[in-house]
């Protein structure tokens, strides 16, 4: 039987099921196009992927975002730190907030549920991060308490698959651990906002990395349900995050968006040098592929 152009596109995604975790009795791995890309072009592929995300216009200060920091080349997807002479506002107007640009990639698609993702990646060699992971916006709910009084909420996820820092400072071995985390936010129009609800994964365990700047590794998601999270490195089962559910029992159970993001973290005292920068072999986070999948019945 011939191969289909879509089939020729995805064998690389499909001869990589065998690797999954086993799926449940009667199920089945299938490909999910919208957020698998093997990055073999010359240039991003704009039906899936926003070279500058919409979700996440500016970053953290003092790293802003820019779409020419972003390339395919070499069979990767590349994000390119650098310094910005002169430094600039919010979305590039004259200011001081930025003096650093990373980039920010994310998926047109929505639509990322339940399922398996997993990204091949090299992290740059620099103290500006390198990450994968999955949010939504913000669902807005709307009720009359008991005394009468109406009440907005504003609810969201995020999901961290793999936050690393090829050289890091403050923590020095960040780079050689699997830093997965879930969030779960509550905003409460008119104040009184609850802090933001983190689960992050088990620190022993999590240490069981080789340094995340010297060579490509994988990090890998299983999505259960709204409630389970397993995490894989090279294929290795790591450790489960079960989010909190203080505000929502399901607190997993709406789609989400991917991103593949470098920036500064507020907590990391270090900043690139212009060495770290000028050297295009420490500047730049790779990501060699990202696939993605989903269970149908068989």
């Amino acid at each position: 039987m011939a191969q289909t152009k879509s089939q020729s596109g995805y064998r690389q995604a499909i001869d990589h099921i065998k690797t999954l975790p086993k799926p449940p009795a009667g199920f089945k791995w299938t490909v999910n196009p919208d957020f698998t890309d093997e990055f073999e072009g010359h240039q991003l592929n704009a039906e899936k992927w926003h070279d500058k995300s919409p979700y996440w216009t500016n970053g953290r200060p003092p790293a802003t975002f820019k779409a020419y920091n972003v390339s395919v080349e070499n069979g990767c997807l590349r994000i390119k730190n650098n310094r910005l002479n002169p430094t600039e506002g919010n979305d590039g107007k004259p200011g001081t907030k930025y003096s650093y640009a990373g980039g920010a990639v994310a998926s047109k698609s929505e639509q990322a549920w339940y399922g398996y993702y997993e990204v091949r990646m090299k992290a740059s060699s620099t103290p500006m991060s390198s990450t994968f992971w999955l949010k939504n916006p913000s669902n807005t709910i709307k009720y009359v308490d008991e005394t009468g009084k109406l009440i907005t909420e504003h609810h969201r996820q995020e999901l961290d698959i793999i936050e690393t820092i090829g050289t890091p400072t403050r923590f020095p071995n960040w780079n050689k651990q699997f830093n997965a985390n879930t969030h779960y936010g509550l905003r409460v129009a008119g104040g009184g906002s609850p802090p933001n609800l983190s689960v992050s994964g088990p620190k022993d365990q999590r240490a069981a990395t080789d340094p995340s700047a010297e060579d490509f590794h994988t990090y890998g998601l299983w999505w259960v349900d709204a409630n389970t999270m397993h995490f894989y490195y090279d294929g290795k089962f790591m450790f489960t995050i079960h989010p909190g559910t203080k505000y929502n029992p399901q607190s997993f159970a709406r789609p989400m968006y991917m991103h593949m993001v470098t920036e500064t973290y507020r907590w990391e005292p270090s900043l690139p040098t212009d060495d770290m920068l000028n050297d295009e072999t420490k500047n730049s986070t790779h990501y060699d592929w990202v696939r993605s999948y989903v269970l149908v019945r068989e």
